[in-house]
C-alpha cells in the first residue's frame, strides 16, 4: 500500500497501513470494545479506543455535499458525501476511528486476528480509514452500509473489523475474509457487542459462561483480564440486562490503556465522550452544527480540548497544527511502526486536498 504522497514526497516509499496504528497496532497491547445498549428504537452505542501510545487527535465535523477523494496512490476512488458526520480520528481528517452521521449511522473499528481483505477488485481503492468515512458519507442504515462495504475495495495490511448500527437499533459484525466482506446482522447478532476475535467465536465463548449456557463466573469488572472475550461477556452482559447507563458499562471494559470513551445516541443525535484522565464530558449535538459544504476543516483537538458544559470549542484547525498532532501520533508509535515522522507533513496535506465543494 503506498499513500497518495508521493508527489509531495518526492520519492516513492513503501506500503504502510493507516489503521495499523490507530487503535490496531498489536492485540496484545490494546482491548477496544463496542456494544448496543437499550431497546431496538432509542439504543444508544458505546465504543472504548485503547491504546498504549496516545489519545492525541481530533473530533472533525464531515460536510455533506461534497465529493471525498481517496489519498491511496494510483486510486480513483471518488465518492459524493451525501451526509454529514461526526468523527472521532487519530490519524488525520477523512480517517475516522469512529464516527456518526446524521441520518444516525455508527461505525467503529477493532483489531480482528483472523481478519483479511480480499484481494482488490478494481483502482477504485480505499485504505481501513478511509472505508468508515465512505460507510458514513454514503449510508443510512446497516443494510445499505454492508452492501457498500461488499462493494469497495480496500488495500490493507492489518486484521480489523468493523461494527455497525443505525437508528433503527440494528447492528452489525462486518469482518473481512480472502473472500469477501461478511456480516452478521439480524438473528446472525443475538448480542449487539464487538471486540477483538470473530464474532462466531465471541458467542461461542460466551456459552461457557454463567447466565449464556455454561457455568463459568462472570469476569469480575474492572479486575479482568483484558482479553478479548471477557470484554465481550461483560458487553453481553449489559446489553441483556437491560442497562442503559452506557459509561457504566464502559467504566467494566475499561482498562489502563483507555483513552476515549464515546457514546452515541443514533436516535436523538446526540454524542457524548470523556478522555483519559479528565472528569469533564463532552457532548456534541447533531442539529446545532452546521453540515453544509465548506472546503475548510473544522474540528476539536483532543490534547487541547475545553470541555464546558455542552460548549466544545471546534476551530479551524492549520495544517501546520494538524501536522504537530500527526507528528506527536508517529512518534508515539515509533517502537511499534516506524512510521517517519516527516510523513505527517505530505499526509496532512493530502487529505486537506482529498474533500472537495462544488463549484
Amino acid at each position: 500500500m503506498v499513500f497518495r504522497i508521493q508527489e509531495l514526497l518526492g520519492k516513492r516509499h513503501s506500503a504502510w497501513s493507516l489503521a495499523a496504528i490507530t487503535c490496531v497496532v498489536a492485540p496484545a497491547v490494546l482491548a477496544c470494545s463496542t456494544m448496543a445498549l437499550g431497546p431496538a428504537g432509542s439504543r444508544v452505542i458505546a465504543y472504548s479506543y485503547d491504546t498504549s501510545a496516545t489519545g492525541a487527535g481530533y473530533v472533525f465535523v464531515n460536510p455533506q455535499g461534497g465529493t471525498r477523494t481517496s489519498i491511496m496512490e494510483d486510486s480513483t476512488a471518488r465518492w459524493p458525501t451525501e451526509h454529514g458526520s461526526v468523527t472521532f480520528n487519530q490519524m488525520g481528517f477523512g480517517m475516522p476511528t469512529a464516527g456518526m452521521n446524521t441520518e444516525g449511522l455508527f461505525v467503529s473499528l477493532m483489531w480482528n486476528d483472523d481478519a483479511a481483505f480480499p484481494a482488490a477488485k478494481s483502482t477504485d481503492i480505499l485504505n481501513e480509514l478511509e472505508l468508515i468515512q465512505l460507510l458514513l458519507d454514503r449510508a443510512t442504515s446497516v443494510e445499505e452500509a454492508v452492501t457498500l462495504a461488499r462493494e469497495v475495495s480496500v488495500q490493507a495490511m492489518v486484521p480489523i473489523h468493523y461494527f455497525v448500527a443505525d437508528a433503527t437499533g440494528a447492528t452489525a459484525a462486518l469482518t473481512p475474509t480472502r473472500d469477501g466482506m461478511t456480516a452478521h446482522l439480524g438473528r446472525d447478532m443475538p448480542v449487539p457487542a464487538l471486540t477483538n476475535s470473530d464474532y462466531d467465536d465471541l458467542l461461542a465463548g460466551l456459552a461457557t459462561f454463567d447466565g449464556f449456557g455454561g457455568s463459568k463466573p462472570l469476569p469480575v469488572s474492572k479486575a479482568h483480564e483484558r482479553s478479548s472475550l471477557n470484554r465481550f461477556v461483560l458487553a453481553a452482559h449489559a446489553t441483556h440486562s437491560g442497562s442503559t447507563d452506557a459509561f457504566a458499562a464502559l467504566e467494566d471494559v475499561e482498562n489502563d490503556q483507555t483513552r476515549w470513551q464515546i457514546v452515541a445516541s443514533p436516535t436523538e443525535q446526540i454524542i457524548q465522550f470523556t478522555l483519559t484522565d479528565t472528569t469533564s464530558q463532552g457532548r456534541i449535538v447533531m442539529g446545532d452544527i452546521d453540515f453544509s459544504c465548506r472546503d475548510s476543516v473544522t474540528g476539536l483537538n483532543l490534547e487541547t480540548a475545553h470541555m464546558t458544559g455542552d460548549t466544545l470549542d471546534f476551530t479551524q484547525p492549520s495544517t501546520a497544527e494538524m501536522t504537530d498532532v500527526l507528528s506527536n501520533v508517529l512518534a508515539g508509535f515509533a517502537d511499534t511502526i516506524g512510521m517517519p515522522l516527516e510523513w505527517a507533513g505530505p499526509i496532512v496535506k493530502a487529505q486537506m486536498g482529498s474533500f472537495t465543494c462544488p463549484d
